[in-house]
Order: C-alpha cells, then structure tokens, then sequence
C-alpha cells in the first residue's frame, strides 16, 4: 500500500526535480501566481493535459510546453522501471510490461481526482509562498476492498505453486483491472504547499516562475489527502 501511495510523489518529484531547465538570471517579469502554477502541474502531471501551461506562460502549443517541462518522453514509463528495481530490491520479480499495466490503471484511477488552489500568501523579494490546495477524496476503504477482491480472482493453484515470479505478476494484473474503476468522492480536503521562486527558461525565455520547494512532499500529499490520509 505504501509503495501505491508513492507513485504521485515520485512522478512529480522526478519531473520537478530531474527535468526542469534552470537558468541564470533575466529580465525582471512578475511571475505567474504560486496557485495557478501549481494546478498546471497538477494537470499536466496526472491529467496529461497542458493546457493551463499554454496559457499561463504563452506557449505556441502543448508539446512546446512538455518538452519544457521535462514532459515530452514517457515518464510513466521511467515510473515502471523505477518501481521495478525497488520491488526487485525486495526480492519481487516482475516484468515491466505488467508494471507499467498496474501505473497506468493508478493512473487512471486519480485521472478523476481534480485539484484547485489558493495563494495563502506570499512574499516575492523573499521568494516564498504557500499555496492551499483542496482535492476530492476517495472512499478510505475502497482500495483495500478492490484489493480484496482482487485477490479473490486469483487462481489458489498459482499462489500455492511457489512460483513467485508468475504469482507476484498475477497479483499486479489483478490490481490493475480493479484500480483504474475505483472513483473519488465528492468530499474534499486541503493541504498547504510550500512554494520558491526559480529562475526557469520557458518558452526560449528565462523568467522567475514559483515551483514547489519539495517537490516530492508537494506529490506525496497529493496522494495521501486524496487517498483519505
């Protein structure tokens, strides 16, 4: 369940962290608000859409906008490899066509998740700001119970076999034909983020542009408020 949890984080935390293109100092242009910066992440990140990129930074189009922002390749992909090695760490064989099936059904599944944001404050000589964001939630036991129901497809013969390489497979298919169908609620809840000013080239332009100081915690608490955590 953890590792479940943590694949926003890292998403974001890969995109934000290994994929920005930082620059050296500019002409001097307000930045876009902190708020709206950071539902174009979102959007662009877990909704694939970078729509809200185009027009907050005047892009000529979406793919001028991913490439960017780091986005232009697959980074599920990367995702899959990258849990892949962990679960390999832990002594868990599995392929990365059924990994990248069991990313994309998590996907799917937060692909209804919708996120907007508010500036709580903030100071541009000093850099900072905090965003509130408020997400909608799923049902805190839905995933256990699809899990459950999950298991229960699951061939008795396969699990006792011994043959953890195919059983550990078998357990991934499973939970990605259940995760994709499970949908959020219509309750909410917020959290804070803490932002920093970062001088970025956008569009052929460096301009100051307020990105999330830690990324990873930005995703993590994306995942786990809407997760009901």
């Amino acid at each position: 369940m953890k590792q479940i949890r943590r694949i926003p984080a890292l998403l974001l935390a890969m995109v934000m962290l290994c994929s920005l293109t930082l620059a050296g100092c500019g002409k001097k242009e307000a930045p876009v608000a902190a708020d709206k910066v950071a539902v174009a992440l979102f959007d662009m990140i877990l909704k694939n859409d970078a729509s809200s990129a185009v027009e907050l930074f005047g892009y000529a189009d979406e793919a001028e906008a991913r490439k960017d922002m780091g986005l232009d390749g697959s980074i599920y992909e990367g995702m899959a490899d990258e849990l892949v090695t962990q679960f390999s760490g832990m002594g868990m064989t599995v392929t990365n066509d059924e990994m990248q099936a069991f990313v994309d059904a998590f996907i799917d599944m937060f692909s209804e998740v919708k996120l907007t944001a508010v500036t709580k404050s903030s100071d541009e000589k000093a850099g900072a700001a905090v965003v509130t964001c408020t997400v909608n939630t799923f049902d805190p036991e839905a995933l256990t119970q699809a899990m459950a129901e999950a298991m229960n497809t699951l061939d008795p013969g396969l699990l006792e076999s011994g043959d953890m390489e195919a059983a550990f497979g078998a357990i991934l298919k499973a939970a990605a034909d259940v995760i994709g169908d499970i949908k959020p609620t219509d309750k909410t809840a917020d959290f804070d983020v803490d932002f920093e000013l970062a001088d970025m080239e956008i569009n052929g332009k460096t301009k100051k542009v307020w990105i999330p100081k830690d990324a990873a915690e930005f995703g993590n608490l994306i995942s786990t408020t809407a997760m009901g955590g």
